[in-house]
């Protein structure tokens, strides 16, 4: 892969992956702990189950050691808490705000929505991924953790990071109490001198970063490039652009659900195995539990990591945060461990095997799916553009 013009990245970070599962949370948890003036907490979803308990008790403790803590959460992902839970965060001197709550009934949203999953602390560390905070991203003994993954950073591309969270905590009228003040403006560099990039996606406010972090990628690869994609439906361009790349001798390998969480998604990305397949990019399916990652690597030398999914509901309906990495060595251990995972927990979807799945009701249930979902996107697109409102 071509490197990008070297301003848009910076040196000097320290870079640790982390996986969902036991070590993803504890990790989180240190973080909270360790922090002496400020944390900003932000997600799609927290859960009012054992995990989403034990991460808000984690943020009321460093509120009461005299931490600020900014919690903000997303109004249609996490619209199920009770009101006693409620309280219980708001009475511990936590800062807690629902994202956008315009626009919501019962399973229904036509507003933008907070998808990003990150926690700042200080301004000096970081994580963002893919991860909620619930149960199932967890996983016990005897349940496998839903698959994903996520960066913990420290370095100068924080102070990017805290501007973004403090910007959107600040979005709405606030008392002067309540509004976040603090400003980094340098951090320490690392020995491990990691080049990355914190890229958004907004579109209401014309920020279509990790879009194009992706479009740059299939025009850049050379060799190969490994997908793993929760919700998988790319646009016109962006298949051109995947079929492009695997004429030019690319060896593409995406990795999807075998069962997921939205049915109507499964159904329509299976519509388009037929033309994945038709241009030589190899498919498989994750099998051990549902796949949530969003994660991309390519030619051993570049990754992103974060919440963006590949489909134009991240887009144009959502806030999206992704770390793209310009680092052979971190990017080759990343590139071994989702080879690792394609081997040991992922069945290849070959020609013969789709033929054999395929039916009339198939293929009608897919395009069905695939029309509906369009259609929505169109009208994400103009009720979060700025024209719209």
């Amino acid at each position: 892969m071509k490197r990008p013009p070297k301003h848009d990245y910076k040196e000097g970070h320290s870079v640790e992956l982390l996986q969902s599962g036991e070590s993803l949370f504890s990790a989180v948890e240190r973080v909270i702990d360790k922090a002496n003036r400020y944390i900003h907490f932000q997600t799609y979803i927290i859960d009012e189950d054992e995990t989403g308990r034990r991460i808000v008790k984690a943020l009321a403790r460093a509120s009461r050691r005299g931490v600020r803590v900014y919690l903000l959460i997303d109004a249609f992902g996490t619209k199920y808490l009770t009101k006693e839970f409620i309280d219980e965060i708001e009475d511990s001197g936590i800062l807690f705000r629902f994202f956008s709550p315009v626009f919501i009934t019962k399973g229904f949203q036509l507003s933008l929505r907070l998808h990003h999953k990150v926690v700042m602390a200080d301004g000096e560390v970081a994580i963002i991924g893919g991860m909620n905070f619930a149960d199932r991203y967890r996983g016990s003994s005897s349940v496998k953790a839903w698959l994903d993954f996520a960066v913990l950073i420290r370095g100068p591309e924080c102070i990017h990071v805290n501007s973004i969270c403090r910007k959107l905590w600040n979005k709405t009228f606030l008392s002067k109490g309540e509004r976040a003040t603090e400003i980094v403006y340098s951090t320490s560099s690392y020995e491990q001198n990691i080049s990355l990039r914190v890229v958004e996606n907004n579109w209401y406010r014309n920020k279509i970063e990790i879009l194009r972090s992706y479009r740059t990628a299939l025009k850049n690869a050379r060799h190969h490039m490994i997908i793993f994609a929760s919700y998988f439906l790319p646009g016109r361009l962006e298949r051109k652009l995947f079929r492009l790349a695997s004429a030019r001798g690319v060896d593409i390998r995406i990795v999807l659900a075998a069962k997921s969480d939205a049915p109507m998604f499964k159904r329509a990305t299976g519509f388009l195995y037929q033309y994945i397949l038709h241009n030589n990019i190899k498919i498989y399916e994750y099998y051990p539990a549902n796949l949530h990652a969003k994660v991309a690597t390519v030619d051993g030398k570049w990754c992103t990591i974060g919440s963006y999914n590949l489909n134009h509901i991240s887009d144009y309906g959502s806030i999206e945060m992704n770390v793209n990495i310009m680092d052979d060595a971190f990017t080759s251990g990343f590139e071994k461990k989702l080879a690792e995972i394609m081997k040991n927990d992922c069945r290849q979807v070959t020609v013969e095997e789709y033929l054999r799945r395929r039916t009339w009701w198939t293929r009608l249930r897919g395009w069905t799916s695939y029309q509906m979902i369009r259609l929505l996107m169109r009208i994400m697109a103009q009720m979060t553009s700025k024209k719209g409102k």
